[in-house]
């Protein structure tokens, strides 16, 4: 198990800059396929297309990183 967190914690940064990228309207149509394919594998592997398991993880670990870059971004010097 400890080897399947480590592997799904690989992709929460790529999720939340896949999500900052989206609400900004900035994402490429390929990166949003990928983001989503992402999206898809992690529902199905970990999740066995449980989405309210996976929605719940996502609020709890991907929602937080994607505030955080937020922040980043409102941060910066224009």
């Amino acid at each position: 198990m400890g080897n399947e967190i480590e592997m799904i914690n690989q992709f929460v940064e790529q999720l939340a800059m896949c999500e900052l990228l989206s609400a900004h309207s900035i994402i490429q149509p390929s990166m949003a396929f990928n983001c989503l394919q992402i999206e898809n594998f992690i529902k199905e592997s970990y999740f066995d297309n449980n989405y309210e398991a996976f929605i719940k993880w996502w609020d709890a670990t991907v929602v937080p990183l994607v505030m955080e870059l937020q922040i980043v971004v409102e941060s910066k010097p224009e």
